[in-house]
């Protein structure tokens, strides 16, 4: 059997004919144990040397799980903020150079720049010219039954104050994202139209490039995409290899649920009484009578929560305003006859 070398001995190999120490040229095949054999000679040495120059999968274990969050959050933004179901679906981490990440990008739609504190370099957000247009289309009030557009020419300065809002939004997306890793605090430094202006690192600096693609509804809404500095995301390697153990206790569906409940908004109905009518009583009111609720001054008031009887309260102002103070929960003696009276 041939020998096998070790991946160190592969590593000091490529070290040496990167620094000139072997010349290649002048190696002979000298057939099984002697030298390298003769299909060495067919091997990209480069690319053996940097096996993820196109996929950035590997390049930082386990970032695919938080970019997934990320996704997560940030289509749940702005389903919430806009009033439209939308789905982020993360598609693919690419590395490349700075220069080329932006060439790419043929100076269309907007692109954010991030401080990624405490972590260095920064990164990038850019919003395509059709996520860029869907946004300010649904900001401006239009009609869901409206075709989402992208149209060929730059942003306006107005148009891109307009986007700032939902670009600021994403610092807390990816914070939380992040949260498992490191308690990053991103913040948006300025939007660009000009990409010619945007500069974080140098030009030939490697980036991982992160796209998103958007639905809203069934229809695609455009394109997402984070450009990453990799020397921003290296301090942190060891870091994202233990996400998953973090994940898994961390940020269950239990955990998830309960902080999106904690959004939520609900009715609280301060009741003073309530009355029982027929139909036939409704349809002979008239102006002027007066309907007794049987409202004792001297009870406190029920305060219901999306109409459940949860508290027991005092009518009163506050700032010339009415308020109610909430005394206590509702006793089980006033949550029966409650429940008996709704019934009747």
């Amino acid at each position: 059997m041939e020998p096998i070398l070790s991946k160190e001995e592969i590593t000091d190999l490529l070290s040496a004919i990167r620094h000139g120490a072997i010349n290649v040229d002048s190696i002979e095949d000298r057939g099984p144990g002697h030298g390298i054999p003769k299909i060495a000679h067919e091997v990209d040495l480069f690319r053996l040397y940097n096996r993820d120059d196109t996929s950035g999968e590997m390049r930082i274990p386990n970032l695919d799980i938080v970019l997934d969050m990320f996704a997560r959050n940030f289509g749940t933004t702005l389903t919430n903020t806009l009033q439209r179901t939308f789905l982020v679906e993360r598609e693919d981490i690419v590395t490349s150079n700075f220069q080329s990440s932006l060439m790419e990008l043929n100076n269309q739609g907007a692109i954010g720049i991030y401080s990624t504190d405490p972590l260095k370099h920064g990164c990038l957000f850019h919003f395509d010219n059709l996520l860029a247009f869907t946004l300010l289309e649904i900001m401006l009030g239009s009609s869901s039954s409206n075709e989402l557009l992208a149209l060929e020419r730059n942003l306006t300065t107005i148009e891109i104050n307009v986007l700032k809002n939902t670009m600021t939004g994403l610092c807390t997306d990816l914070s939380r994202a992040m949260l498992p890793v490191v308690q990053m605090k991103p913040e948006l430094i300025t939007v660009e139209n000009n990409f010619r202006l945007v500069n974080i690192v140098d030009a030939e600096t490697e980036v991982l490039v992160n796209t998103f693609r958007i639905t809203s509804g069934n229809e695609p809404a455009g394109q997402l995409r984070l450009i990453i500095p990799y020397l921003t995301l290296e301090p942190m390697r060891e870091k994202f290899k233990e996400i998953v153990s973090v994940t898994q206790t961390t940020y269950t569906w239990g955990n998830f649920f309960a902080e999106e409940a904690l959004e939520m908004s609900c009715t609280v109905t301060a009741q003073s009484g309530t009355v029982s009518m027929s139909i036939r009583e409704i349809m002979q009111l008239q102006s002027g009578d007066i309907v007794d609720l049987g409202y004792n001054p001297d009870r406190p008031l029920d305060i219901l929560v999306e109409d459940k009887p949860k508290f027991s309260a005092v009518p009163g102002e506050r700032n010339g305003k009415k308020a109610f103070h909430i005394t206590g929960p509702l006793s089980n003696r006033l949550g029966e006859s409650y429940g008996t009276h709704a019934t009747r």
